[in-house]
């Protein structure tokens, strides 16, 4: 991939024009809160990839690049949004220069503008997880396993693996559902040829017994065997002796007269009633959670709003929640869906049989529709088809199962078109019963003749049937292969991350988990993650560790992906704050750990905490001059940075104005920050306080009293090399060093009533008090930074 050798941004988000070199090695941006971290966060990820993800994705509402993303100043002049990278590219052996601007984000401006160097920035673009915050690495640690297993994979880039196991699923449970109903028709074709034949099974050899007896009433050979294309009235066409066939075969009819008469009776059965009612009752008991039951996959968003917690506000609706309230109100709506989601598993069984019936009335009512409108004097057919048709539609609705008012509605008894349709039935039966009884010929040729007809559509059936089936089983056994095939990818790629992360993990917490352990178990798309506490046992990363333990396994589970992920290409990665609850005891292994086993890696890290910058700098993670401290921020400038020149130019320009007080406690804040920094360089010795909350009072002599300490021994060093020049030299520094200290300290009683300047007057003690310690502050910080770099050099 790359390493960031610098960035320009203009007017993007808060900064209106801002040049860091980062210098292709580890960078620091530190400062409080709202001064401006997160803009170069931002600057960095949309340069590499066209986005920020702070502005996209799930609960971002009304947020967009586009529109937010240039600096409020020039919120309708996307295209001066520019941010311009130059990059080093290891693996070319290259540097390049990519810019963007908001108003066409895919369109970079790459330079040179070479196939080769087009791909490396394309690759880095679709890898936007080398940005990372503690929001973010969190979600690897505390999800739940389904939406880790999600998270970890597109990280991976393994995410398409679980959308095509969906897919599969998906195509085996409709060709499950499609079989249900091919099987329904088959078993409704076997009925019906079971009923004309007259027999109680379909077998070979029973069938071939009901055939032959009427082949032999007319004269043809008997049948030896059944064939898929045997049939049953083979030779009839040549018979003599025999009428025409009628439209109406009357044996056939009044056999399936009864059986429609006796399935549309069976509506108005008392136990009908009872069944029907009881299915009611059950849904109108679940249609409390019907609105639960239309998006059962809300699951996932509600543990995904469960992990994206910030422990102040919901995620989704940025409304404000104590955490414990939350987390048991997400909880419930979770369990009311998998308590309505099996609820409505049990009544369906319950609605299955009735479908079954209902679907089995529809041939059978359209079967006498025929015969009534095939008769010698036609009755009308409208009766029986309306009942056919509102059974279909009853059908459906109950298949389809939401909403359940059609549902229930769909259960009503009081069928006000069956008792037409029963009526229709006699006047039917008697017009069947007054047709000519057929002769035995006749008689067996109708038999033939309408057992070949339902013959077929029964073979039709089977054959429709085993496609389904051997469809239904192909894609099943396709889903199992696959998902067992790919569960062994992952659980060989998930021990090998695990092995890194329990690796990593032990380097940063040596001192008391040596022997630490965890599971990452992949099943069914999910991805369950435990962790040894203490030998106690295994158990959720939140269960027993602290915050700052998850953050660091968070931390160190990233690691192991993206080594996994990238190997050598891992270069670039930016953390932003993500550390911020380690204790102060594990920071220092946290920085050995980046810089022993990423020495190729590139980290960009934020942090608002001065003591943690101190800690990257201290253990070498980041080079002395490779961080920026910004020290406010205004809208109209951005942030601000802590520089010397710029600081003495601003105290200067407030003493101008006559603003004491301000630039007195400028000068205040500037010096606390420099004392600070000194005494990180300088080893100076500071009473230790609880609260981390050091002033100038405690900073400033530690570090002065450094600085004399680092001059004797330099000179007590030069005497005993007996080099006159060098010891001259050194006392010459020292020399005009302590008379920045004494002029700096002979008038400093004027700082605090210069804080407290009402600013009536200009002229006097308080002014000519603050110019002198101001004066003096400023020659002792520039004797510090121009001398402490020799000294030490000679030392």
């Amino acid at each position: 991939m790359i390493t960031v050798e610098r960035i320009k941004i203009e007017e993007f988000r808060g900064i209106r024009d801002l040049t860091v070199d980062l210098g292709n090695k580890n960078f620091a941006v530190c400062g409080p809160n709202g001064t401006g971290k997160s803009g170069i966060v931002d600057a960095l990820e949309f340069g590499l990839t066209g986005t920020i993800s702070r502005l996209v994705g799930k609960g971002r509402g009304a947020l967009s690049v586009k529109e937010h993303g240039p600096h409020v100043n020039s919120r309708v002049h996307p295209e001066k949004a520019v941010v311009t990278l130059e990059v080093s590219i290891p693996s070319l052996g290259k540097k390049a220069t990519i810019t963007r601007n908001v108003k066409s984000p895919k369109a970079p401006k790459i330079t040179p503008d070479d196939p080769a160097i087009r791909a490396v920035f394309e690759h880095v673009q679709h890898h936007p997880e080398f940005s990372l915050s503690r929001r973010e690495i969190i979600k690897y640690v505390l999800a739940e396993p389904g939406v880790r297993a999600e998270e970890v994979q597109a990280l991976l880039q393994l995410d398409k693996l679980d959308t095509t196991r969906k897919l599969l699923l998906k195509i085996s449970n409709a060709a499950t559902r499609d079989l249900k109903a091919l099987e329904g028709e088959r078993d409704r074709a076997a009925t019906h040829l079971m009923s004309a034949l007259g027999i109680a099974e379909i077998k070979t050899s029973t069938l071939l017994v009901a055939v032959n007896v009427k082949r032999a009433a007319l004269e043809l050979p008997a049948l030896t065997k059944l064939e898929p294309t045997t049939s049953i009235r083979d030779g009839l066409e040549t018979q003599s002796g025999v009428s025409a066939v009628p439209k109406v075969p009357k044996a056939q009819a009044k056999t399936d007269i009864a059986n429609g008469l006796a399935s549309l009776q069976a509506i108005k059965t008392p136990e009908t009633e009872v069944a029907w009612s009881g299915v009611v009752d059950a849904l109108k008991a679940l249609k409390v959670n019907e609105a639960k039951l239309a998006d059962i996959t809300r699951d996932g968003m509600l543990a995904t709003a469960l992990t994206l917690f910030d422990e102040e506000q919901c995620p989704v609706c940025e409304t404000e929640w104590e955490p414990a309230e939350f987390r048991a109100v997400v909880e419930a709506q979770r369990e009311q869906l998998k308590s309505a989601a099996a609820e409505r598993k049990r009544v369906e069984a319950l609605i299955e049989p009735i479908v079954v019936a209902l679907e089995g009335l529809r041939p059978m009512l359209r079967q006498l529709a025929v015969y009534a409108r095939d008769l010698p004097t036609p009755l009308a057919f409208e009766p029986f088809a309306v009942v056919a048709k509102e059974a279909d539609r009853r059908a459906e609705v109950l298949r389809n199962f939401l909403p359940m008012d059609d549902s229930i509605a769909a259960l009503d008894t009081d069928w006000e078109d069956v008792h037409p349709a029963l009526d229709h039935i006699a006047t039917l039966s008697a017009s069947v019963e007054a047709l000519p009884e057929p002769t035995d010929r006749d008689a067996a040729r109708d038999f033939l003749t309408v057992g070949q007809e339902r013959l077929e559509l029964w073979r039709q059936a089977m054959t429709k049937y085993s496609a389904g089936k051997a469809k239904a089983d192909a894609a099943a056994k396709v889903h199992a292969l696959y998902g067992a095939t790919t569960d062994k990818a992952l659980e060989a790629i998930y021990k090998a991350v695990e092995a890194e992360f329990r690796s990593y993990y032990r380097d940063i917490n040596g001192d008391d988990e040596s022997k630490f352990e965890a599971q990452l178990t992949p099943s069914l798309g999910k991805l369950g993650f435990e962790v040894d506490f203490y030998g106690k046992g295994f158990f959720p990363p939140g269960a027993y560790h602290s915050e700052g333990h998850q953050d660091g396994m968070g931390l160190c589970l990233y690691l192991a992906l993206m080594k996994h992920l990238l190997g050598d290409k891992f270069t670039f990665v930016v953390l932003d704050d993500v550390l911020m609850s380690v204790d102060a005891g594990h920071r220092r292994e946290v920085c050995t750990l980046l810089k022993t086993k990423f020495p190729k890696t590139q980290f960009v890290l934020t942090t608002h905490d001065p003591v943690w910058l101190n800690h990257m700098k201290s253990s070498k993670l980041v080079p002395g001059k490779s961080a920026v401290t910004f020290r406010k921020w205004h809208v109209d400038h951005g942030p601000q940075e802590w520089k010397q020149t710029d600081v003495w130019a601003e105290i200067d320009q407030l003493v101008a104005n006559n603003e004491i007080r301000a630039a007195a406690g400028q000068l205040r804040h500037y010096l606390e920050y420099a004392a600070a920094e000194w005494c990180a360089r300088l080893g100076g010795r500071v009473e230790y306080r609880s609260d981390g909350k050091y002033e100038l009072g405690d900073l400033l002599p530690a570090a002065i009293g450094a600085m004399n300490e680092l001059y004797k021994k330099a000179k007590a060093t030069a005497q005993s090399w007996s080099d006159k020049v060098r010891v001259d030299e050194i006392n010459g520094f020292h020399t005009t060093f302590t008379a920045a200290v004494t002029q700096s300290q002979s008038e400093q009683w004027e700082i605090n009533p210069a804080v407290h300047f009402n600013g009536k007057r200009r002229s006097g003690p308080t002014l000519r008090g603050f110019m002198a310690v101001a004066d003096g502050r400023a020659w002792m910080t520039r004797g510090l930074r121009a001398h402490w770099t020799p000294t030490l050099k000679r030392l």
